[in-house]
């Protein structure tokens, strides 16, 4: 039997209640807590370039670290 159309109106108001109570204050919760962009300021680092974990493609890694 298709469900009405109040019947789906209550459900999609019912999920938008549950997103709202329940998943958007744990994602507010873990970013106060963590930082998963690592944006914090690091006075002690000298540079905030991340080098690329397998160096550059095509085996240029030499020639730029020459100059």
């Amino acid at each position: 039997m298709p469900r009405s159309r109040g019947t789906e109106r209550l459900l999609h108001a019912g999920l938008a209640a549950l997103y709202f109570a329940v998943v958007t204050p744990a994602g507010l919760c873990v970013r106060a807590v963590r930082d998963p962009l690592r944006r914090a300021w690091d006075g002690d680092r000298a540079s905030y370039l991340d080098r690329p974990a397998g160096g550059l493609p095509g085996g240029r890694a030499a020639e730029r670290a020459d100059g």
